[in-house]
């Protein structure tokens, strides 16, 4: 990005190395996050749109286009999430916002329209495309997926090879050894940050296969303590790691974790799951 000082003179910054950006933001997208906090997920998809058509500053559009990212995948509309991605990335192939990807970490049944978007994506010739179609079709489509991202792990840009190599490490979830974890967890720490949310639901998965609960809760929790604006993923990794702490017992913890889901995630699928956890006798 370009920053003018007061003296005139412009600095070019990589946007590696913008953390955060303050500003006055339109009053539509301020409308927006604050629907979208509360969980009112239809109007914050509907005012972030608006948004996005009232937004004059390139940069700023584009934090829109962000926030709207992850707001469709809140809302499970996986299709609309990935196009809104695309588009994005298109406009800014070196996005700050690359953390927003709506990548998959886990096995889901997708609906009709969002497995139709899945393998429009896996048939494209961009890569980022190819890697978010392998990854929601790792699960029915196993073999073509597979083949996409054994060629996107050999990727130069290390953001699309580390997320490649993230989901290939869900083909082995069944057979990985510890030994198979410690090296992937190596291999996780020195992934570009924005990308490593995924991988570290993931490494949760494999340790609580292998009873493991202890570390497989350290694991889940690592994403939102660290990478929270990965909403729907964050969540989903409070609810894990409580499953885990009820393992070992710790069922007060459990609870504790489930309600912080219900506080902070509203509207997602997994704050209605933890109100039926803390309610059961």
């Amino acid at each position: 990005m370009k920053l003018r000082t007061s003296l005139g003179p412009v600095e070019t910054i990589p946007a590696s190395r913008v953390i955060e950006v303050q500003t006055t933001w339109i009053p539509p997208h301020e409308a927006a996050r604050t629907a979208r906090a509360e969980g009112r997920l239809d109007d914050a998809l509907a005012i972030f749109r608006q948004a996005k058509r009232e937004e004059s500053r390139p940069w700023a559009a584009r934090q829109i286009m962000a926030d709207l990212v992850g707001c469709y995948l809140d809302a499970g509309r996986i299709d609309s999430a990935g196009d809104e991605f695309l588009t994005l990335i298109a406009s800014d192939p070196v996005t700050r916002h690359f953390d927003v990807i709506p990548i998959a970490w886990r096995g889901m049944a997708l609906e009709s329209a969002a497995e139709a978007r899945a393998a429009a994506w896996l048939a494209a010739r961009a890569p980022v495309a190819k890697l978010l179609g392998a990854s929601w079709l790792l699960a029915t489509t196993r073999s073509a997926a597979q083949t996409v991202l054994e060629e996107q792990a050999k990727s130069t840009d290390p953001r699309i090879a580390g997320l490649a190599a993230i989901q290939l490490w869900r083909t082995k979830l069944v057979t990985a050894t510890t030994d198979d974890v410690r090296r992937w967890q190596m291999q996780l720490e020195k992934m570009p940050p924005e990308i490593q949310p995924a991988g570290w639901y993931v490494l949760g998965d494999c340790l609580a296969r292998l009873n493991e609960p202890q570390a497989a809760s350290i694991a889940y929790l690592k994403t939102p303590l660290l990478f929270r604006q990965q909403r729907v993923l964050s969540a989903e990794a409070l609810l894990a790691a409580g499953t885990q702490l009820e393992k070992m017992g710790r069922s007060k913890e459990a609870a504790a974790l489930y309600r912080e889901v219900a506080r902070d995630f509203p509207g997602l699928a997994a704050a209605s799951e933890t109100q039926t956890r803390l309610t059961k006798p």
